[in-house]
């Protein structure tokens, strides 16, 4: 079984295993068999039997050699990753069911953690998940590290001593949005409806942004999502200026959240 870098370890196939049998062959009685005059004897078929088996072990040994390599690739990525870094906070949230991101680090603020949690704070069981919230953040930040925000929890530590945990709550922004689509003259197919068009943006949103991230408008609404349509715009306006429409790249702070309903959407076709 060969090994190569790029395809890992490669079983031998039964032609190969089986030109060698009769290579051995030769070699011990003195044959002068040919890959042609050995197919048919006795040989050839004891030969066959063996060498199938021979080869499905190969392929088992090169899956094992494959799933081992799998799983250090996973605790490499889980090493090189630690819970107590910026991606290992948020990756440990989303296991706990929780969306969360955190401040960049800047040198002013060394020795703090800023992390922003999504969670309704008008949910009837509110205090409960704000304490599980914070107890989470004890067990995931590194000793000494003072813990920033608004929600604040008093957390017994394993040595008894106990400390207030925080974090930050979204900061909402109610958006408003404007989907302009210009039907193509080449249109063969039925037209979307307005109303169809504005629960399938506010889908792609949902699917595709999240607390923290930049709000890039072209990335929720494509010409693939309207078939008929030749263009698609999509501009978006902040409660601070209705009137003013936009289609760069909202460059989002790591708590702000914009909250995009159906009711303030609008379709415009063309």
């Amino acid at each position: 079984m060969g090994f190569a870098q790029e395809t890992g370890y490669v079983p031998t196939n039964i032609n190969t295993i089986l030109l060698d049998f009769m290579n051995k062959i030769n070699e011990q009685f003195g044959t002068t068999y040919t890959v042609e005059t050995f197919v048919g004897t006795n040989f050839y078929k004891y030969a066959y039997a063996w060498a199938q088996k021979y080869s499905e072990n190969e392929i088992a040994t090169g899956e094992i050699f494959v799933n081992l390599q799998q799983y250090f690739n996973v605790i490499n990525g889980r090493i090189s990753r630690p819970v107590t870094t910026n991606p290992g906070i948020v990756e440990k949230f989303g296991i706990e069911g929780y969306i969360a991101s955190l401040k960049p680090m800047i040198e002013a603020d060394a020795g703090k953690i800023s992390i922003c949690v999504d969670v309704d704070e008008d949910d009837t069981d509110y205090e409960d998940l704000k304490l599980e919230i914070n107890t989470l953040i004890s067990q995931i930040t590194s000793g000494g590290t003072v813990t920033q925000g608004t929600e604040v929890s008093a957390i017994v530590l394993s040595n008894g001593q106990s400390f207030n945990f925080k974090y930050f709550l979204p900061d909402r922004l109610e958006v408003l949005l404007r989907l302009t689509i210009t039907l193509s003259e080449n249109n063969q197919v039925v037209v979307g409806s307005p109303d169809d068009m504005k629960v399938l943006l506010l889908q792609n949103i949902n699917a595709r942004y999240r607390l923290g991230r930049n709000f890039e408008p072209q990335r929720y609404f494509s010409v693939s999502d309207a078939p008929w349509a030749s263009n698609v715009k999509l501009e978006y306006a902040l409660p601070s200026a209705p009137s003013t429409w936009l289609t760069a790249v909202y460059d989002a702070d790591f708590d702000e959240l914009f909250d995009a309903k159906l009711e303030n959407i609008t379709v415009v076709e063309n």
